[in-house]
């Protein structure tokens, strides 16, 4: 008895001193998030303009995103040529700063792990995109309008290429033939097209409601929830062989909307 005894004792103090001896790799090198929902904002602004079949858009946004540890921003410019009244195609270029990608996860020449500070670096995007849209009338109130923008996006930092769809259903309260206001609900999902482990990189629930102050400027406020899914960055990988992670970010984004439309 006293044999088998020592025997346990040594087999057990052996595999604490093996997991010991591999906590160091494996201490705490997932990236971490707040319980529950991060709060965060967001401002958006869009420029549009109609020549002819072109439509001239120039988009921005800003957000205070991670627990406004990472000003977010960006501007997108290009356009849109309507093929007929229900679809429109178009072309845009982005330059954004502040994104975060999963192999922005990186070990810190201390030895921890934390995120790159990609606050100042600018990455350009290339985007083609396809909208088409058709008029609900047969449901309550009659003026809705649902839509399935397609967007095709290629980043020249870092070569992701990225599948983003956008279904969106709109109302619009008219005053006879003079549109009032319109409240929108939209769901974006992002698809990982070359990088991640999860097919899904991020997620959002968006509500608006603008109101058309005029025939040129319209504005309002919009609430979204955000999902980001961080999977395991090559880094990672590499100093954990075998290891991997899927950590999901979420937050709600209440935020303001501006639309300018140049006749």
């Amino acid at each position: 008895m006293t044999k088998t005894t020592v025997r346990r004792f040594v087999r057990a103090a052996a595999a604490a001193a093996l997991a010991a001896a591999a906590a160091p790799a494996f201490a705490d090198p997932i990236p971490q998030t707040p319980h529950g929902r991060a709060l965060e904002y967001e401002a958006d602004e869009n420029f549009l303009a109609n020549e002819g079949v072109f439509q001239p858009v120039v988009e921005g946004t800003e957000r205070w995103q991670y627990v406004h540890q990472l000003p977010y921003k960006d501007v997108l410019a290009g356009s849109y040529v309507r093929v007929d009244r229900w679809l429109k195609i178009g072309a845009f270029y982005e330059e954004q700063y502040g994104a975060r990608h999963n192999d922005d996860w990186a070990q810190t020449p201390s030895g921890g792990w934390g995120w790159r500070n990609t606050i100042g670096r600018p990455e350009s995007l290339l985007i083609l995109d396809a909208t088409p849209r058709v008029q609900w009338s047969f449901l309550p109130g009659g003026n809705w309008t649902a839509s399935l923008k397609t967007r095709y996006e290629y980043d020249l930092y870092d070569r992701e290429e990225t599948l983003k769809l956008e279904p969106e259903l709109d109302w619009f309260w008219m005053d006879g033939l003079t549109p009032v206001a319109t409240v929108s609900l939209r769901y974006q999902t992002y698809l990982a097209l070359n990088f991640a482990d999860s097919p899904v990189y991020e997620r959002w629930w968006y509500a608006a409601a603008l109101w058309h102050a005029t025939p040129s400027l319209s504005l309002g406020p919009q609430v979204g929830l955000r999902d980001e899914i961080w999977t395991t960055s090559t880094q990672f990988r590499s100093a954990n062989p075998g290891a991997r992670y899927a950590v999901t970010y979420k937050s709600w984004v209440p935020g303001i909307v501006l639309v300018a439309r140049i006749r």
